[in-house]
């Protein structure tokens, strides 16, 4: 199983960077579907933090 992880910055300081992984009840069987379905996953989490951006996301086995 797979699950989304993203790299998200602070909209008004770029350089601060963290890891989240959205908590979400789907899991992924292959890296190709997570990463094709999670993009509605990264518009929403977007939606409810207005203040930070989205620099790149992927998929990964939980615990790697």
């Amino acid at each position: 199983m797979f699950e989304l992880v993203l790299v998200i910055c602070l909209a008004v300081r770029p350089d601060q960077c963290a890891i989240e992984r959205p908590l979400s009840r789907e899991r992924y069987p292959t890296a190709v579907e997570c990463t094709r379905n999670s993009y509605v996953h990264v518009v929403h989490w977007l939606m409810e933090h207005p203040n930070w951006n989205v620099r790149q996301w992927r998929c990964e086995q939980p615990g790697a």
